[in-house]
């Protein structure tokens, strides 16, 4: 809902309600009701309207006739994918615009908050896919695989950055890794150029020279960072931080801030002995000699240590440079590396081995050079802090393999030499870079750290965001305001996502398409091919939309009022009120928990009653044909079973009569057989009709008597499904007692009304007292008169009734409430101003025709082109035309604009129920 009564403080005659407002998104001021925006949004959603029997967009109008003719959009908590991202990149936003073809989009939304997308749509270690929901039906959307298709479908060279005018401060960037591009990148949308210093003789940092080619080709990375240089950013290879550019340095040139982004490209040693034996080499060093030149020294039979991305990523370029045996040697087991499983997949398949629970002790060495190694067996004790078990040396297993080269791989850190004797700028005791949690700044005034630098080793998207917050610290530095001020880290114990549908199909994963194994030996060719683009929109469309609104603001270009909003926030009101009605509204029982027997969740042909109202009605999943859900086709015999959560205390606990559904039901079979082109079998399962109201026995008898609408006196014993047709067999007692079985396409549930949970948490905000069936408690001699003075209830709150009984009840409460307003009555009315009536005898007539198109009501009877070309022929008719609900506010809106164009002084409109309508139709005339 859009409004919710929190409180009510104070006394009868001077309440003050405390109202919250929730966004809409939309600017009803500016909103014309045009579509255009839905017709541009990507996500699609089933129909509460409609009773989940057809679908809607995430930016929607509730139904034609809504008041106010307003769209709204419906919004969630931000998905969980967006939530796990380092950088909280709007997952679901890109993932619909991939599902849609439309990459250039996509690109737009990856890179407002970060750079070098297809490089991450390869090497991401995309722990969105963790939190993604679709795990609860099957397995995770392929997301950082749809985020490589955008980037593979659509250059981000041609992706228009815009950028704020530039400013004079420059900013200096100490290396050129992801931290140190995304700061650059960042800085320089805002204005701020920088100059990037970069020790290596290329420019990416480890992106370069720790991640091999075959999983990060050197173009798409070149590309990538090309898109940032043309920002106006400088990049200066070769020149480390050192003895000949320190901070000082830098300072002194005219930077007004510096950036330490030099990652951690140090290996750690393994403290065996033998380690400097010929034949021993870092991982990481071994890595940026091949990602520099293509090639490096391999030995026959090499061994590597350890279970991370980097020792596979060894063993992969191992391979390819012509080791004979490749052996990567854990301490652990397959389940505690932390590589990334389908990096081990691609390795053994390769030919690369993995031996688990052993570790090294002593590299054996022969005239100065690697000879072969002394491992020793583990177990797995007690789990250490990472929360993995801690491996154990097993006594007396020790045993030795043969090998010529020895590659350590077991960790990294950042190399701090060049930073020792800066002021101010302080050090942990895990050998990285203190900084503040939120500002990244130091303890040098203007100096400031992020990525591996200040982590430790850690992933990309990692130290993009580090870099973003840093130029968020930076610009704020400049600007001389709180570096800190309002970036406290956001929780949500309890998000609100939407419920993942009933019955959700499970659907397959795509999968990467690879080059086969025989193709990849001996060169550093791209083992990922990457989607093709009917596979990428088939896997896009398995999202499962958590936030509703993907804020992929395609409405807001698509918008020519300027309508959507998506920065609305929550309001809260308080409102000086004398009295208060409560008319919140009914919902139906939910037949779902009676499933065994009814059925109504296993076969889709078992409706409830408002379920199938929407297959009956013009603006309905069908526009009005009836037609059964399972194959589209006409039923034949249609069955009713009344009282189901009604008049039931045994099944159900409701023991009250619900008032209204022996005379939909008898409605709804009347238009059930109006709307059959075949003719339709009509029986009505009841314990007796309850038809009370005025004239409400004629219309049973019309039902049983004229139209053949069959009423059976019997409780319903059981319903089976019959598989091969989807029908149903019910078997039932006739009043003689015998027992009888007949076969119905379909079954309609006339469900009983029940008062909202949301009401029933309302009620107890308000201390309105609730009766056993949470109706609002009541006097019989005072029944619209709640618990609490000056406040009042009507309508199915009030307990449960039909529409006129609702309609007597609502002017009650009226009277009541404003009977407590006396003294202020007329204080607070607005005078509507009705423009002067226009006399138009001895006008020429200027006749304009409106002709209703809605569904089967009008358009499924008459050819209403032909009947708009048929009256554009007729004298003195000027305008023709057609509205799909003439009887909207859309459509009315559009009436009073053609009326002033073509100057009409008479107006025919052809609709349905014109008594219904006539006053909406005047009321436009006046205006």
């Amino acid at each position: 809902m859009n409004s919710e009564l929190l409180e009510l403080k104070g006394d009868p005659g001077n309440f003050t309600a405390i109202v919250k407002q929730n966004p809409r998104y939309i600017d009803l001021s500016k909103c014309t009701s045009c579509g255009e925006c839905s017709k541009v949004c990507p996500v699609t959603l089933s129909n509460e309207y409609d009773e989940n029997l057809s679908v809607k967009k995430a930016v929607y109008k509730q139904y034609p006739q809504a008041i106010p003719g307003a769209y709204a959009i419906q919004k969630t908590d931000k998905a969980p994918c967006k939530l796990a991202c380092p950088a909280g990149l709007n997952v679901q936003g890109y993932v619909q615009m991939a599902g849609q073809g439309k990459y250039k989009e996509a690109l737009q939304i990856i890179m407002e908050e970060l750079p070098l997308p297809g490089v991450l749509g390869r090497i991401c270690p995309h722990g969105c896919e963790e939190a993604c929901r679709r795990c609860e039906v099957d397995q995770p959307v392929a997301i950082r695989s749809l985020k490589r298709l955008a980037a593979d479908k659509f250059d981000p060279r041609n992706i228009e950055i815009k950028t704020l005018p530039r400013r004079k401060e420059k900013v200096a960037i100490i290396g050129s890794g992801p931290a140190g591009l995304s700061a650059a990148y960042h800085l320089a949308r805002k204005g701020v150029l920088s100059t990037i210093f970069e020790s290596l003789p290329k420019a990416g940092g480890m992106l370069r020279v720790g991640i091999p080619e075959h999983r990060l080709p050197r173009d798409v990375l070149d590309n990538e960072i090309e898109v940032i240089t043309n920002l106006g950013v400088e990049i200066k290879t070769n020149t480390p931080l050192g003895p000949d550019l320190t901070i000082d340095d830098l300072f002194a040139q005219g930077y007004k801030s510096v950036y330490v982004a030099i990652g951690a490209h140090k290996g750690f040693e393994l403290g065996v002995p033998g380690e400097r034996a010929g034949g021993v080499r870092q991982g990481v060093d071994f890595l940026r000699e091949v990602n520099l030149t293509g090639k490096a020294e391999v030995g026959k039979k090499v061994a590597i240590i350890g279970g991370g991305n980097v020792a596979i990523d060894v063993a992969r370029c191992a391979v390819r440079l012509g080791a004979e045996k490749v052996n990567i040697i854990y301490r652990r087991t397959r389940g505690e590396m932390p590589a990334w499983e389908e990096e081990i997949h691609a390795a053994e398949t390769e030919g690369a081995e993995i031996t688990y629970l052993s570790a090294p002790q002593e590299i054996l060495t022969a005239d100065g050079k690697v000879a072969g190694l002394r491992c020793i067996r583990m177990e797995l004790g007690e789990p250490d802090s990472s929360g993995r078990r801690r491996p154990v040396p097993v006594p007396g297993s020790e045993y030795d393999i043969e090998i010529d080269q020895i590659i350590p791989a077991i960790g990294q850190r950042p190399d701090l030499t060049a930073l020792e004797n800066v002021t101010g700028i302080g050090f942990s005791r895990w050998g990285t870079v203190e900084t503040d949690a939120v500002t990244y700044s130091t303890g040098r005034e203007g100096v400031f750290a992020g990525g591996d630098v200040q982590t430790g080793p850690w992933v990309a998207i990692g130290a993009i965001a580090a870099g973003r917050e840093a130029a968020e610290s930076i610009l704020r530095y400049l600007d001389g305001k709180d570096m800190a001020e309002g970036r406290e880290p956001v929780t949500n114990e309890n998000p609100l996502y939407r419920p993942i549908p009933e019955g959700e199909a499970k659907k397959a994963r795509a999968v990467m398409p690879e080059l086969p194994a025989k193709e990849r030996e001996g060169n550093f060719k791209e083992v990922e091919l990457g989607f093709n683009e009917e596979d990428g929109k088939t896997e896009a469309g398995r999202c499962l939309n958590c936030g509703y609104c993907c804020e992929c603001f395609q409405c807001v270009d698509a918008c020519l009022a300027n309508a959507v909003e998506h920065t609305q926030k929550v309001v809260e009101k308080q409102i000086e009120v004398g009295s208060v009605i409560l008319c919140p509204g009914t919902e139906i029982f939910d037949p779902s928990v009676l499933d065994q027997f009814y059925h109504y969740k296993t076969n889709p042909n078992v409706l409830t009653s408002l379920e199938f109202e929407r297959i009956l009605s013009a603006s309905g999943p069908t526009m009005g044909p009836l037609v059964r859900p399972s194959d589209k086709k006409e039923p034949e015999k249609i069955a009713w079973l009344q009282c189901v959560g009604s008049r039931d205390n045994n099944r159900c606990g409701n023991g009250y009569c619900s008032s209204v559904c022996c005379m939909y039901a008898v409605k709804e079979a009347m238009i059930a057989k109006e709307h059959a082109h075949g003719g339709v079998d009509c029986a009505i399962f009841n314990m007796d009709m309850r038809t009370f109201g005025k004239d409400y026995e004629k219309y049973y008898n019309r039902a049983k008597d004229k139209d053949g609408v069959r009423f059976i006196k019997a409780r319903v014993h059981t319903m089976e499904e019959i598989k091969e047709s989807e029908n149903l067999l019910i078997r039932f007692a006739d009043e003689s007692g015998a027992i009888q079985e007949e076969e119905f396409d379909m079954v309609v549930l006339s469900v009983g009304l029940k008062v909202p949970q949301s009401t029933v948490d309302m009620a107890k905000r308000l201390n309105i007292d609730l009766d056993k069936y949470s109706f609002a408690a009541s006097r019989p001699f005072m029944p619209i008169e709640t618990s609490r003075q000056g406040v009042y209830a009507c309508g199915i709150f009030q307990g449960p009734k039909d529409i006129p009984s609702s309609v007597i009840e609502a002017g009650a409460a009226a009277c009541a409430a404003g009977g407590r307003l006396n003294e202020a009555r007329g204080t607070r009315t607005k005078t509507v101003k009705v423009p002067d009536e226009i006399d138009v005898a001895g006008q020429e007539p200027r006749i304009g025709v409106f002709v209703c198109n809605c569904g089967i009501n009008i358009a499924g009877v008459i050819d209403i082109k032909g009947l708009c070309e048929y009256a554009s022929g007729l004298p003195h008719v000027v305008f023709t035309g057609d509205n799909l609900f003439t009887c909207s506010q859309d459509s009315q809106d559009r009436m009073k604009d053609i009326i002033r164009e073509k100057n009409l002084n008479r107006v025919v409109v052809a609709a349905c129920t014109p008594k219904t309508h006539e006053g909406i139709f005047m009321d436009t005339l006046e205006a």
